[in-house]
Formats: C-alpha cells, sequence, structure tokens
C-alpha cells in the first residue's frame, strides 16, 4: 500500500506540474492498465520483466572418460549385467563422451499455490563431429498438487540412491521417467502421500516364450507363431508414502502393471482367428528407500538403502537382463484357442543397494556401496523331455564400486570411480547336452564372469 500510496502522489504532483495536452496524456496513461507489481523472491530465479513469471536456467556441461575391462562394455550397457566373457564384444575398452544438458523453470504464485512448468533436455556425443540430438528428459506441468508430465516416476525414491559415475547405472538402482498424472497430499511434520496413473507402455514391456525367446521373435507357441504386445487399456497405478526430517527420509512404493500380449501366426495381421489367442496377468513392484544423516561420522556424511521387489512388473528394476521382461509364455494350444491360458508365469526380480558417503573436508567427499540383484523366469516344467529348449533362467548379479570427488571451486565437481561387477547365471539355459547357452544365442558364454570399469567425470554445473 505504501508503494502504491507513492505512486498516485507522484502522478497527481506531475498532472499539477503539467499544462495542457500533456496533462490529459498524463491522465490517460494513469488511467490505463497497469502492469502487476511483482516481486520475485525464490533463490535462484529472476523476474521476467512484464509478468508474473520467476524464471531459472539450468543445467550442466560433462565429459566422462573410462576405461574396462574386455568383458564389460561399460559403455554400451551401463550396467554389471551386461558383461560377457572374453572376446565376445568388438567395443572399444577405453573411450571419452560429453554431455550437454539444460533445463527451464517457470514458476508463478497463484492462489491455488505456485504453477510451474519445466522442461530439460539432454545430448550426449562420443565420436561424430556434430551430433548427440537432445533427447526430452523432463516436460511437466504442476498446478497446486497436481503433477502433469514426463518426469520422476512416483515410484522412485531419488534420495536413496547412491553417488556414482554417470557411466554406469549401479545394481539395484533404478531411473524411470514416464508421463504420468500424479496427485501429492502433504500432511505436515514431513509426511505425504503420491499417487499417480502412469503410461504402461515404458520401455514396451515384452514376454519371454518357454523356449527361452524373447517375443515378438520365433517362439514356442505352436504352428510357428509370435508373441506381440496386446491392445492395454489400463495405466498403471503407482503410489508412495514419505516421512522426512532433520535425520533423513524413508519411502515406501507401490506399483500395479497389466500385462496383455497376444499369440499370432508369422506374418499375419494380429486378428482374432484361430491361433491369435490372448492372456493377461496382473504384474506388480514394491520399493523401500531409506536415506538416514549421520553426523556422528562428520558433517554432511550419510548412508542410503534401497530394495525392490517386483512380480510381472520387471520395468521397476528393468536394469538386467531380461530388461521389462514381465510374463513366461507358455506353449499356446492353439488348435482349440478356448484352451487359452498362454501367460503361464511372471518373472520376477530383487535387488538391494546399499552406500555411505563420508565428507572428509568442504572440497572432498567419498562414497563407498555395493549391490545385488536376482531376476528369475521359470520354464522348466514346459521344457521337460525337450532337449532344444532351455531350463530355468535364474541369474544373479552384484556390484562393488567406490568413487572420490574434489570440488575445488563451486559447481565444478571432479570425479574418479571404480566398480566391479559380477553376474552369474546359475546355469540358466543348461540343455540336456551340458553345454551352457543362455537362449542360445551365445554357446560359448561363461556361466559367471566379473569384469572392472573406471571412469573419470568432470562436471560444471550452473
Amino acid at each position: 500500500m505504501t508503494k502504491l500510496k507513492t505512486v498516485l502522489l507522484g502522478s497527481v504532483t506531475a498532472i499539477a506540474v503539467t499544462t495542457g495536452a500533456q496533462a490529459a496524456d498524463m491522465m490517460m496513461d494513469v488511467k490505463a492498465p497497469r502492469e502487476p507489481v511483482y516481486r520475485c523472491d525464490v533463490t535462484g530465479f529472476i523476474e521476467l520483466p512484464g509478468t508474473d513469471i520467476c524464471f531459472k536456467v539450468g543445467g550442466y556441461a560433462m565429459l566422462v572418460a573410462y576405461a574396462s575391462e574386455d568383458q564389460w562394455d561399460a559403455f554400451g550397457t551401463g550396467a554389471a549385467y551386461g558383461i560377457v566373457p572374453d572376446g565376445h564384444t568388438l567395443e572399444d575398452t577405453t573411450g571419452m563422451y560429453a554431455v550437454g544438458r539444460v533445463n527451464f523453470d517457470a514458476r508463478t504464485s497463484t492462489e491455488y499455490g505456485t504453477v510451474r512448468a519445466y522442461v530439460e533436455m539432454q545430448a550426449v556425443d562420443n565420436d561424430t563431429r556434430t551430433g548427440g540430438s537432445f533427447d526430452l528428459r523432463h516436460a511437466f506441468v504442476q498446478f497446486g498438487n497436481w503433477t502433469f508430465g514426463k518426469t520422476w516416476s512416483t515410484f522412485l525414491n531419488l534420495e536413496s540412491s547412491p553417488v556414482y559415475t554417470d557411466l554406469l547405472t549401479v545394481t539395484g538402482d533404478n531411473f524411470m521417467r514416464r508421463n504420468q498424472i500424479r496427485y501429492t497430499q502433504s500432511f505436515g511434520r514431513g509426511f505425504s502421500v503420491s499417487i499417480a496413473v502412469e503410461d504402461q507402455d515404458y520401455t514396451t514391456p515384452s514376454a519371454i516364450t518357454a523356449a527361452g525367446l524373447f517375443a515378438p521373435v520365433w517362439g514356442f507357441c505352436g504352428g510357428g507363431c509370435a508373441v506381440v504386445s496386446n491392445r492395454n487399456d489400463v495405466p498403471d497405478v503407482v503410489a508412495n508414502i514419505k516421512a522426512e526430517g532433520d535425520w533423513g527420509s524413508a519411502q515406501l512404493s507401490g506399483a500395479l502393471h497389466n500385462n496383455a500380449f497376444r499369440d499370432v501366426f508369422l506374418g499375419s495381421a494380429p486378428a482374432t482367428v484361430p491361433g491369435s489367442q490372448t492372456d493377461s496377468e496382473i504384474g506388480w513392484a514394491a520399493l523401500f528407500g531409506l536415506l538416514v544423516n549421520t553426523p556422528a561420522t562428520g558433517e554432511g556424511d550419510y548412508f542410503t538403502f534401497k530394495a525392490i521387489y517386483t512380480d510381472g512388473a520387471t520395468q521397476y528394476n528393468q536394469d538386467n537382463f531380461l530388461w521389462t521382461t514381465n510374463t513366461v509364455w507358455g506353449a499356446c494350444n492353439w488348435l482349440v484357442p478356448a484352451n487359452g491360458d498362454c501367460a503361464v508365469d511372471t518373472v520376477t526380480t530383487w535387488s538391494v543397494l546399499a552406500s555411505f558417503t563420508h565428507n572428509w573436508s568442504s572440497t572432498w567427499s567419498s562414497t563407498v556401496g555395493a549391490g545385488y540383484q536376482n531376476v528369475s523366469a521359470p520354464m522348466t516344467v514346459f521344457n521337460a523331455g525337450v532337449p532344444s529348449l532351455s531350463s530355468d533362467f535364474d541369474m544373479d548379479t552384484y556390484e562393488i564400486f567406490g568413487n572420490v570427488s574434489w570440488m575445488p571451486v563451486n559447481n565444478l565437481t571432479i570425479m574418479f570411480g571404480v566398480h566391479y561387477g559380477h553376474v552369474d547365471f546359475n546355469g540358466a539355459g543348461t540343455t540336456p547336452a551340458g553345454g551352457f547357452d543362455p537362449f542360445t544365442a551365445n554357446p560359448a558364454a561363461a556361466d559367471d564372469q566379473g569384469a572392472l570399469a573406471v571412469a573419470l567425470d568432470i562436471v560444471r554445473s550452473f
């Protein structure tokens, strides 16, 4: 009111000392619509002139240099499940790549709360003169308690993800950015609940046949056919409950996913004809994430823990050998379609991941941690007495890692990380002949294998 009063008094004074047409012009100016008086007091944001929008530009530039043993295509796979025997990849064991990331954040205070629009793009380039087209990471609108658009899945708990190099995704971690509609309600004292519907086609979930082949390639489904995704009218339902405080944070998440597949003759249209059976199976996933501050060991120190379990919803623990394969597809009776029951089982995964971060000083810190994951697809019952088919798939993966970070100046971080990964197929794919043959794709593969990878990250954020 004081500021407005000063403006009005100043206007009256100006009118009093202005003559003729000039005075009339000034009166018209005073009566004309005025731009809103707005103050942007959000740290790091600036006011867009003539608007009520607080605006911020951020991002970073990063170089990653890496080296790995021959068994680990660290750049191509980025996770320990991709470790293969010596000589089974021709990928470079050393390399570099650059990352450019930029984001835009626009906010306005309204009677409904803050209205926000956020967009983030990223480009990665490792071996071209000019390349690495920008890809969309985030694009969402927040209006009051609602979030609409693409951003981190409601299932995730990013606080319980350890600090490690950009090159890899540590065993047991997960990063999902999905299109969604989310509602979040806070209850005070650090408690909140979120519920969302999210796009069910994230990374296109698939089936694996009893022969050990991925849909939609040739499988053991009778008459020469393929398993393809069927129409799915149900989005994923995802929710979490979260608690935060000076002690740290904890979160429990859950998700439901409907698996819908169709058995079709190779080369035919997906019509409902004999030999084109459909089946569906509900999958689910759960996560527990924890971050505990440990001031007794040093200022800023903390411990993280994350556990994930999935049953028919592997995309919620996707960094594994079977990727987002959710169901086991049996030998459908294509002569008698009414028998149905093609989705005979589900793929299950479970993982645990823990880390500890210690700050040695205001500029030096380090993180150590380890993760473990098991993936299982039961198929033996369908393969009894058929020598050409695979046995049950059961794979264990573990990873141990450590890194040291130096921040010589604000917003510049130099980190060196070391990772050791190990995979054990537990004889998965073993045929009656006794050879190790994971899905007949790599007959000379080793049953278990370990490898080492190191990386240097140099990041300047803004």
